[in-house]
This record gives C-alpha cells, structure tokens and sequence, in this order.
C-alpha cells in the first residue's frame, strides 16, 4: 500500500482544482464535477515527464493517541527527459563525452541507491513505528482488561455484599412484621375478648333497664288510670255544679223578666193616663176660648 502511494505521489496534480493521475492508464479521478461544454479537464499533465515534488502524509490514530508523519522530498537530480524517437543518424562521440555520460550515469544510480537506501530505512522505521504501536497497544489492551477485570470484580462484591446487606434488611423488616402480625393477633383476641365481655353487660344491663323501665311504665299506667278517675268525678261534680248555677240562673232571669214586664205595664198604664189628662185639659181649654169668644 506505501508503495502504491509513493508512486501515486509522483503521478500526482497539485493544481488544487482537480486530483488527476494521468500517468496511470485507465484513471482519471475529478473531485469536482466537469462544466458542460468543457472538452478537457482544467489542468493538464506535462508533456516531458519530470519529477515533482511529493510529500505524502500518513497519519494514523491506534487508541493510545500515537501519530506519525512520512514526508517524501524530490530527488538531488532530475531524470533526463525523454526525448522524440527520431530517425538514427550517425553521430561521433568523442572521449569526454562518453566519460561525462558514464559519470552522469554513476552520479544517477548513487542518487537512486541512495534514495532506496531512505527508503528503506523509512520502511523500518514504519516497521519498528508499527511494531512499538502494537506493542503499545497490546500493553494497553492488557492494562484495560485487568483494570476492567478488577472493576468487574469490585463491582461483582459490590453488588454482592449490596444483596446480601439487602437480603438481611428484608429479613429483619419480615421478621419485625411477623412480631408485628404476632402481636396486632394478640391484641385482636384480647380486644375480642374485652367486646364480648362488654356485650355480655350491656345485655345484662339493658335487661335490668328494661325491667325498670316496664315497672315504671306500669307505674305511670296506675297514676294515669287515677289521674284519670279523678279528672273524670272532677268533671261530673263540674257539670252538677254548672247545672244547677244553670237552673238558678234561668230561674233569676225568669224572675228579672216578670219584673221588666211589669214595670213596662205599669209604665204604659201610667202614659195612657199622662195622655188621657192632656186630652181633657186642652179640650177644657179650647171649650173656654170659645165661650169667651
């Protein structure tokens, strides 16, 4: 995979408005969407093949927090750019040019040994980076494991010593209520007990009560029955009384009567005389007048 990002990093555009490896046949990757119209992409690869600069950043987080960079620099000399196939030509090299391009091409292989030589203990320092990762890893798995294996036991006698110090609050909280249930039993039957006693007198009670209260109802029944007889030769000497004050009466009324009816006789009698002399005086009188006339 590192090898495959290194060679991507020197086929790759850096021009910011598209990721286009050219190079490779058979990918061509737009990040962005192309306009309509537009034929070609907005950057184009060089003709001459060159190196580029490349830095590759890798970045890997493991759950301890540990992170590394590997930064890839351009070569100390540029490859010789190819050129056109053209037709041979007979060409006479002299001496010194074929020393110059010896020597150019020793100075090339140092440089590419040398960048293999990087290379290479770049991959053992991933390597060794990967492997203290690991073992950085498994440290902590194995440091997270007791730490939770050792939780999972405090929590395990937590919970333990919680049921059984619960278990014994519900057995003693049974226990008062049994006493309880014992006791409230108790007190039941002595309540009981005590009712039916008070039942038992009141039933007593209320007899003799009722005895009394049927002797002094007989009682009341004797006084009425002799109230009553009294009140009753009460009232017959009443009416005697009353009727002979009504006989006196109506002889004293019928006495004031003859008395009233004389009178008014005597009276009348009297007014006829009054009447009687009147009479015989005004014809006196008249009787005179007219002998003197």
């Amino acid at each position: 995979m590192l090898i495959g990002l290194v060679r991507d990093g020197f086929l790759r555009c850096f021009c910011n408005t598209c990721s286009v490896n050219s190079a490779i046949p058979g990918r061509h990757i737009h990040k962005k969407p192309m306009k309509k119209g537009s034929k070609k992409p907005k950057c184009k690869q060089p003709k001459k093949a060159r190196y580029h600069a490349t830095e590759i950043r890798c970045e890997e987080k493991s759950r301890g927090g540990m992170c590394y960079e590997v930064i890839l620099a351009q070569p100390c000399v540029e490859k010789p750019e190819p050129q056109a196939p053209v037709s041979p030509r007979p060409k006479s090299c002299t001496h010194e040019e074929i020393q110059q391009k010896l020597q150019n091409a020793e100075e090339r292989r140092k440089t590419m040994e040398a960048s293999r030589v990087k290379l290479t203990e770049r991959m053992t320092k991933l390597g060794e980076a990967a492997r203290k990762r690991d073992e950085i890893n498994a440290a902590f798995i194995t440091t997270t494991q007791k730490d939770l294996d050792e939780k999972l036991d405090q929590t395990q006698n937590n919970r333990e010593a919680y049921l059984n110090g619960l278990k014994a609050k519900v057995h003693d909280h049974l226990s008062q209520v049994a006493a309880v249930n014992k006791k409230s039993e108790s007190d039941k039957e002595d309540l009981r007990v005590s009712i039916e006693a008070k039942m038992s007198n009141a039933e007593e009670k209320r007899d003799e009560n009722m005895r009394t209260m049927l002797s002094k109802l007989k009682e009341h029944d004797d006084h009425l029955r002799q109230v009553r007889l009294g009140h009753e030769e009460a009232v017959k000497t009443l009416e005697k009384n009353i009727q002979a004050k009504l006989n006196i009466a109506e002889a004293k009324r019928e006495t004031e009567i003859m008395k009233k009816l004389e009178t008014l006789r005597e009276h009348d009698r009297r007014a006829e005389l009054v009447r009687a002399n009147k009479e015989r005086l005004m014809a006196a009188e008249k009787h005179e007048t007219a002998s003197s006339g």
